[in-house]
């Protein structure tokens, strides 16, 4: 089964996600002052991040609560160039699902704007479940999660529950982390928020220089496996 990451991953995020969080920042005082600091709260959890920069439980939910309410009024980034074509590949051989720090509107919005919502199975996002390394365990316990959708809006039961082989795309340093914490599999992207050597150095198995090597990836990996 594979889980992608949204913001840098699936979508151009490192400018659109800086430009509403800069209105976080101002309103709040947060002193998170550049987007090199603002991608900086990604090398770990951005919540428990964000919430360290706050201060107390308060004042982190408040943030938090506004910083999502501009995402979803705000947030419109571009789908990283040929995306499109790997996801409905993918979907067509492989359970996929998103795991996300953005708001659920958010996500719903995107994935519906790039014609891609009924390639993902599920969505888990962060007003869903924050921690990425509890969902991940969550959905390595649940084999059933692995019925995905192959572009249709029903679920294809005929192609097996996920048989515990579960891999994390993503741009970031913090969801490799999670990703390996969680017994799980982490494969990089270069085109996000952090450097390849990075997210290789934080245990990614492999870092995509383009959309497709994804596609070749999984191809030559066999990909996640499923069990009938």
């Amino acid at each position: 089964m594979i889980l992608f990451d949204l913001d840098g991953t699936l979508v151009q995020t490192r400018e659109a996600s800086w430009v509403v969080f800069e209105k976080v920042n101002r309103r709040f005082a947060l002193g998170v002052d550049s987007a090199e600091a603002f991608y900086a709260l990604f090398a770990s959890n951005f919540f428990a991040g964000l919430k360290e920069r706050c201060g107390d439980d308060a004042l982190a939910g408040e943030v938090k609560n506004y910083f999502f309410d501009l995402l979803l009024s705000e947030y419109r980034p571009a789908v990283i160039p040929g995306m499109r074509s790997v996801v409905r590949n993918l979907a067509l051989q492989f359970p996929l699902a998103v795991v996300s720090s953005n708001a659920m509107g958010a996500i719903r919005h995107v994935l519906d704007e790039a014609n891609i919502a009924q390639c993902f199975g599920h969505v888990f996002s962060g007003d869903v479940e924050p921690d990425k390394e509890s969902v991940i365990q969550k959905v390595l316990r649940d084999p059933s999660y692995g019925f995905g959708r192959r572009g249709t809006h029903s679920y294809d039961e005929t192609s097996g529950a996920h048989s515990g082989d579960i891999v994390l795309v993503t741009d970031t340093v913090g969801d490799v982390n999670a990703a390996k914490a969680a017994g799980a599999r982490a494969v990089g992207v270069s085109w996000g928020m952090h450097a390849p050597d990075r997210l290789a150095a934080a245990g990614a198995e492999f870092v995509a220089v383009w959309p497709e090597e994804l596609l070749i990836h999984f191809h030559e990996s066999e990909g996640p496996d499923v069990s009938p």
